[in-house]
């Protein structure tokens, strides 16, 4: 007889044996300084509970290419710990750590919902109505590039630039490395121009 699933909401660290029927809405690989590579990742059930995942590097090549962002599936077992990650990207205070015992069945499932963003109310951010170790949604016009450093002599390459949202306030921002990057190649691109008689 199989498990039933469990709600993301009640995972905690008093067992090993989970059963989460999830949507991976984020996937990404992570490298340290000292060149050793572990993939993160952000799970959401049928509620759209989320829940932080480390892939520790001794498992990364087991699940690189096959793990994928918006895919369903059936997860097995893992470890709970407390959500000590340097930025959370979601509320839940745990995260889930695969093991030896970890499977990962891809299955087509319909109820679960589509990646979701929650965006964060720039007087929110203004009023300090959020944490600061907390990485949050946020959506505006680009009013201005403030400064940009491409990627020599050893610094890392970020774009600093200002976001207004609809309600005409406006939020400084910074974008490191590849997400800055690609924001200075398309702000750049002839193509991306609209000119306005």
């Amino acid at each position: 007889m199989s498990r039933n699933f469990s709600p993301i909401k009640d995972v905690n660290d008093s067992k090993e044996t989970w059963r989460l029927v999830v949507r991976v809405v984020d996937f990404w690989s992570v490298i340290n300084n000292k060149g050793k590579e572990h993939l993160e990742m952000v799970i959401m059930d049928v509620s759209g509970d989320r829940i932080q995942v480390l892939i520790r590097s001794d498992n990364t090549p087991k699940w690189k290419a096959r793990i994928r962002e918006n895919m369903s599936c059936i997860i097995n077992n893992g470890t709970v710990y407390d959500n000590d990650f340097q930025w959370k990207l979601c509320d839940h205070d745990k995260k889930f750590v695969f093991i030896g015992g970890t499977t990962v069945k891809e299955v087509d499932i319909q109820n679960l919902p589509p990646k979701r963003f929650f965006f964060k109310d720039f007087t929110d951010i203004l009023g300090g109505n959020c944490e600061m170790n907390r990485l949050e949604d946020i959506i505006g016009v680009v009013q201005e590039i403030n400064n940009f450093q491409y990627n020599n002599s050893g610094k890392k390459s970020f774009v600093s630039l200002s976001l207004k949202d609809l309600k005409g306030v406006i939020v400084n921002c910074t974008l490191w490395e590849s997400y800055g990057t690609k924001i200075l190649d398309f702000y750049h691109d002839e193509k991306t121009v609209v000119t306005v008689k």
